[in-house]
């Protein structure tokens, strides 16, 4: 790693992240990670033996982020420009954590895209894995409700420093881990 990576990644986030679970090693899949504000992060505490797929549709984004992750030498960020639709495009119990962070203003709870997107999480976790939710933007109450249908169990739920449209705030955090 570089010491360009300080600039690049907030220590609070990283702090956040390990809080979340995320260890030295892991596989992580940032979903919808945008300009990676959680992606480069993550990189840094799994390290070079982990990996973490950022999955977004905006190539803009994705760039930015790609420049980034350069700029910090992290090289174990694989980048997957798609548009989900009904498939991750990542093998069966492969993840040991996937990040859904503030991406419900795109998954509403009544849209068809939500289950789907649940179940191809379920299908990508390693058995008992995690799924981080940061759930901005819809009713947490009812997206919980819809997540534990999905076959996840709330584990944990936090308050945190987080990063919301590039600013520092407080956000509500829920994990939930993987049951067969």
């Amino acid at each position: 790693m570089d010491r360009n990576i300080d600039r690049l990644i907030n220590k609070d986030i990283v702090k956040v992240l390990r809080e979340v679970g995320i260890k030295n090693g892991q596989k992580i899949l940032d979903c919808c990670c945008g300009i990676g504000n959680y992606t480069l992060p993550a990189a840094l505490i799994i390290g070079e033996k982990g990996i973490v797929y950022a999955l977004d549709r905006n190539k803009e984004k994705l760039s930015s982020l790609k420049k980034k992750s350069d700029a910090g030498k992290l090289k174990n960020i694989e980048i997957i420009e798609e548009e989900f639709e009904s498939n991750i495009p990542l093998s069966d119990k492969s993840m040991d954590v996937v990040l859904l962070y503030d991406i419900f203003w795109y998954f509403s709870l009544e849209d068809r895209k939500l289950p789907e997107l649940l179940g191809e999480v379920y299908r990508i976790l390693k058995n008992e894995a995690i799924v981080s939710v940061y759930p901005e933007h819809i009713d947490t109450k009812r997206l919980k409700e819809r997540i534990k249908d999905a076959k996840f169990q709330l584990e944990r739920e936090f308050y945190k420093t987080i990063i919301h449209d590039d600013s520092l705030k407080k956000g509500r955090i829920l994990n939930f881990r993987k049951i067969l």
